[in-house]
């Protein structure tokens, strides 16, 4: 995508972020970039200035906009976001003449019913289905049409590939390169006793199966954690997430090779 010739900012409200704003809205003006206010048709690409938990906020706030998506870091690992400050210079020249390239994240929908209502709530990374923060939960797991396991344990995580570096890869889920589209299901901290017996591992799924998790006891309490977002429920009744046919389009580096990046993080 070339031409970009109006962008809206959406920042982070640390320190770091309000230092870098103005230095970015300078570089844009000079570049003859106008900055709008609104997120509307005349927008042709999104800058988000912080972290990878402001980029997810952004996608909640504006409904995983169709518009490419640019990241500046002023947060801390930062998969996300392509660019740092002392880059900013740099950074605005790209989006100016197109020297980038534009990467598909696809997202799943995760649909809630609990408390006598439906939630249908996106994500670009992971869903966890807890009891509380610390509470032991016992839920039923299937995959598709079929029954596959009681669990005990702290909770379930539903991970994307690019979320699979996220909580996923704390609970020693396995990294997925995200031109593989599957969706990974891992245990946190799995209980296996004569009652119950769970996967120990992750579980790698093709992506045109859903995947249901219902509380063994329908319409007791349950915590649904999307992208980081909490949501509390008295009465849950089952979360079946499942991916859409949309994409989100994040810029990249025009070099960017994702094993590379990942080393970068995490080595």
């Amino acid at each position: 995508m070339n031409n970009v010739k109006t962008v809206f900012l959406y920042g982070s409200d640390t320190e770091h972020t309000a230092q870098v704003m103005p230095r970015l809205i300078k570089c844009l003006n000079a570049a003859d970039i106008s900055v709008s206010e609104t997120l509307d048709e005349s927008v042709d690409l999104i800058i988000v200035v912080g972290g990878d938990g402001t980029f997810l906020r952004m996608l909640r706030d504006h409904s995983f906009p169709k518009i490419p998506i640019a990241g500046l870091n002023t947060g801390h690992l930062g998969f996300f976001m392509e660019y740092m400050p002392s880059e900013l210079e740099c950074f605005v020249l790209d989006i100016k003449s197109g020297n980038y390239s534009l990467h598909d994240l696809c997202p799943v929908e995760t649909i809630i019913s609990a408390d006598g209502r439906v939630d249908r709530i996106k994500a670009i990374n992971d869903v966890v289905v807890k009891k509380n923060a610390s509470g032991i939960v016992h839920l039923n797991l299937a995959i598709g049409a079929n029954h596959i396991e009681r669990f005990s344990g702290d909770g379930l995580l539903i991970s994307t590939p690019a979320g699979s570096t996220s909580y996923n890869y704390s609970v020693y889920g396995g990294i997925v390169d995200p031109r593989v589209r599957v969706l990974q299901v891992t245990p946190i901290a799995p209980m296996n006793t004569s009652a119950y017996r769970s996967f120990t591992t992750g579980v790698i799924l093709p992506p045109d199966l859903s995947v249901m998790i219902e509380p063994e006891v329908k319409g007791t309490p349950g915590l649904v954690i999307v992208d980081g977002a909490e949501y509390w429920y008295d009465h849950l009744q089952s979360v079946e997430t499942a991916y859409l046919k949309e994409t989100v389009r994040l810029v990249r580096k025009p070099d960017y090779e994702y094993w590379t990046w990942v080393a970068q993080k995490f080595i």
